[in-house]
């Protein structure tokens, strides 16, 4: 099981050994102190663990164990510091999914994959030598598009024929059924006869993160329709699951934490052409979660180009309605335009609108301009200021419309903001807008909250019917306090701003804990979207918390803010020991300065040490506030 061989690898892994590969670490006393890799600093503050396998930085504040020192040191996700430190260990990975595999369905897979690969090197080879294949060659060159980059990009050609690639794979070993399932052939409804699915185009291959094929996406070169013919789903495709160019995007994304998305194959390809490598294309469909579910850690910000005649025509604005039907559901047609609010929230990234110069789309704009592209990217507007300037510019000045436009437009929008800053920001553009004031706008959005009906702070598991109990002190404060949060996610999600990142060393706690709140905080969301190797574990912490004794029950509401200041306390309590340790050591040697720099932090930890303490009691007197010395 996968859970067996992380516990593997951190029996495996030293971190003074994994550490101390790239920073030079010196022993002090029980612990080793070196330079902060996180941070540039002269006096090394910098300490590394070895009783409990961890790390903290008492300049930045930075801690964790070993996964979190490969996720941040490396811009890694959990899956990708799992399969690093799993090599590093000598420890063989058996996902969830591998531990419950069909092999019949993993070699249909592999098979799928190594005919959509065969496929590519198929159309690629035309493009380039059949005589058939010169207007193809003659419209990418008229589009700008050089050899290299066409080769980087596997663009291909496949002609006009109804069993060209048919015939070729039948004579190479493959059967007319695979080929229909890879989404090659096509198979006629009534006759069952098979035909090729893409003719006379020019073929672009669709490729995974980790650069397989596993589809394409097809420009016509005649007048047949559609223009633009994607692979039907398959077992290895859904073009609402992969971005196009994501493969040879990553690396950028991962480096710039920023990600542009356009609308075309080629807007994507030029983007690339010109050295701008963290542009992905989303394929004409509607960007969802899961498009962008493996790059959510990387990113900070997200910038949707679109195309300039379509700017100002809020209805047909596909990015706009793109980050509606994200969170729509499939059975509803009233898609409310709020939900691309909660879009930007769940993938905890700012969206910014690209509107490019009137009569140009990405590609010809990036090909007459690229100089002039970081520019465009820095004026592009947020999404919630793009949106409300379209929606309400022109409203009809008649009371009876702007009122109607605030109750149906800004409103359900505004309900979605979540700063007061920001939030007070974008009532007053409405009301600039609509020609309200400020506090008219504010009036109509707490009638609203009002009317509405109380949001649900369901819960997954068991637990949620009754209330949480103490737990005893000999369990793992950091542990439960996850599982706590697994079993009541709307309160968790609530308490989480209150948790000091830097308390939650391990971390398989830290992915469970951004996963939940990037999946709406529903515990069963987050399943979906947590790598294979995290699921067991994820489950087992949920379900631990109904297996641990416990005294008088007490509500969430108030045991998770409680469980976080167990924690906190807890790391305090480490910290103040090894700057104990410190001075002592400083003493010691003789050292003026590391002597005056450890007592320098135990002032700093002791003026920390109120924070932890519980609230004040309804029923005894607070001394706290009246005691000397407590600092």
């Amino acid at each position: 099981m996968a859970g067996g061989s992380i516990e593997t690898i951190k029996e495996r892994v030293d971190i003074v050994d994994l550490i101390g590969s790239t920073v030079q670490l010196r022993q002090a006393g029980r612990s080793f102190k070196g330079l902060c890799p996180f941070h540039d600093e002269k006096s090394p503050s910098f300490v590394v663990y070895p009783e409990s396998q961890s790390y903290h930085c008492f300049g930045c504040g930075k801690s964790g164990d070993i996964f979190t020192y490969v996720m941040d040191t490396e811009n890694l996700d959990f899956r990708d510091a799992l399969r690093q430190l799993a090599e590093r260990a000598g420890v063989e990975l058996e996902s969830r999914r591998q531990s419950q595999a069909d092999p019949a369905r993993d070699r249909e897979r592999d098979r799928l994959i190594e005919l959509n690969e065969r496929a590519a090197a198929y159309f690629a080879n035309l493009l380039w030598t059949s005589p058939a294949a010169q207007e193809a060659r003659a419209l990418l060159e008229r589009r700008g598009l050089d050899r290299a980059t066409a080769d980087k990009f596997g663009i291909g050609f496949a002609p006009n024929s109804f069993d060209a690639l048919k015939s070729h794979f039948l004579a190479r070993s493959a059967t007319e059924e695979e080929l229909v399932t890879a989404g090659l052939l096509s198979q006629h409804e009534t006759s069952g006869r098979t035909y090729d699915r893409f003719r006379n185009r020019i073929m672009f291959p669709i490729r995974n993160r980790d650069g397989q094929t596993i589809g394409f996406g097809a420009r016509a070169l005649g007048d047949e329709k559609p223009k633009y013919l994607n692979s039907p789903q398959t077992p290895i495709f859904d073009k609402r699951s992969v971005l196009y160019a994501l493969d040879r995007a990553y690396d950028s994304i991962r480096r710039e934490r920023s990600m542009v998305i356009v609308e075309g194959y080629m807007d994507a390809i030029a983007a690339h052409q010109f050295g701008y490598d963290n542009v992905v294309a989303s394929m004409g469909t509607a960007v969802t979660p899961n498009q962008v579910s493996s790059i959510r850690r990387y990113l900070d910000r997200v910038y949707l180009s679109l195309d300039a005649d379509a700017a100002g025509q809020l209805a047909t604005l596909r990015g706009i309605d793109a980050m509606r039907e994200s969170f729509a559901d499939d059975e509803r047609a009233d898609v409310r335009p709020n939900q691309m609010v909660r879009f930007e929230r769940t993938i905890g990234a700012e969206i910014r609108i690209v509107v490019l110069p009137e009569g140009k789309d990405p590609d010809e704009f990036i090909r007459s301009h690229a100089e002039q592209w970081p520019d465009v990217l820095r004026d592009a507007a947020p999404l919630v200021e793009y949106y409300l300037t379209h929606a309400l510019a022109n409203v009809e000045r008649s009371p009876m419309e702007r009122a109607k436009a605030l109750r149906e437009i800004a409103i359900p929008i505004l309900d979605e903001i979540g700063d007061p800053d920001v939030l007070t920001h974008y009532v007053g553009m409405t009301a600039r807008l609509l020609e309200y004031p400020d506090e008219e706008v504010r009036r109509a959005m707490l009638r609203r909250s009002r009317s509405q009906p109380s949001r649900s702070t369901h819960v997954a598991g068991p637990a949620r019917e009754r209330g949480v109990s103490e737990r005893p002190s000999a369990f793992d404060p950091e542990r439960y306090l996850v599982s706590l949060i697994l079993n009541f996610p709307q309160a968790g999600a609530t308490e989480l701003p209150t948790l000091r990142r830097e308390d939650v060393l391990d971390g398989r706690h830290r992915t469970l804990l951004d996963q939940l709140l990037e999946s709406g905080a529903s515990y069963d969301a987050m399943l979906e979207t947590l790598p294979d190797e995290l699921k067991d574990y994820a489950i087992e912490l949920h379900d631990s918390l109904e297996s641990t004794p416990g005294g008088p029950p007490r509500p969430p509401s108030l045991e998770i803010p409680n469980a976080i200041r167990r924690l906190a306390q807890l790391r305090h309590n480490d910290r103040v020991r090894q700057v104990r340790a410190d001075l002592e050591h400083a003493k010691k040697s003789g050292d003026a300065d590391l002597v005056a720099e450890a007592i320098r932090r135990m002032s700093e930890l002791a003026a920390q040490r109120t924070s932890f303490a519980p609230n004040e009691s309804p029923y005894f007197k607070d001394l706290r506030s009246e005691a000397v010395g407590v600092r």
